[in-house]
């Protein structure tokens, strides 16, 4: 469970995934998850309904990658896309990730920041460049999960 904070539309939005399947509990290297988010980057407004296989690459594999495939149901356009994405790892806390939000392809660069405070909080910060209708632009994030 999460909340979204949009403020090019002030508005707070609840989130949440929901792991019905690690990836291996059920099926070697792929797990499934669902859950809500907004909808794709770009939109004023909509809610995104998806259900992802999230994988793993098997044990020896000479690159760090994992990723994701799924669907996603988008109500500002009325619409179901397919979506993806792959994350390259640099070390325990660093990555890079390419993803297709059905659209449009994003970039983000993500470093663990590890526990801070207490409560066992860990944060992490992101570095965004997305695209929205043929233009790239930068964003940030911050986030931190109990």
């Amino acid at each position: 469970m999460a909340l979204e904070y949009n403020p090019g539309e002030d508005e707070l939005l609840p989130n949440f995934n929901f792991a019905l399947s690690m990836p291996g509990e059920h099926v070697p290297h792929v797990g499934l998850i669902g859950g809500t988010s907004s909808d794709r980057i770009g939109t004023p407004d909509g809610r995104a309904w998806f259900l992802t296989a999230p994988f793993n690459l098997p044990e020896g594999f000479p690159l760090p990658v994992n990723g994701y495939v799924g669907a996603s149901y988008g109500t500002f356009a009325d619409d179901l896309r397919m979506i993806g994405g792959l994350t390259w790892w640099f070390g325990d806390h660093t990555s890079a990730t390419v993803q297709h939000d059905g659209e449009q392809l994003h970039w983000i660069v993500s470093r663990g920041l590890g526990e801070l405070g207490p409560g066992h909080a860990y944060w992490s910060v992101d570095l965004l460049l997305v695209e929205i209708a043929d233009t790239h632009t930068v964003g940030a994030t911050v986030a931190v999960r109990f």
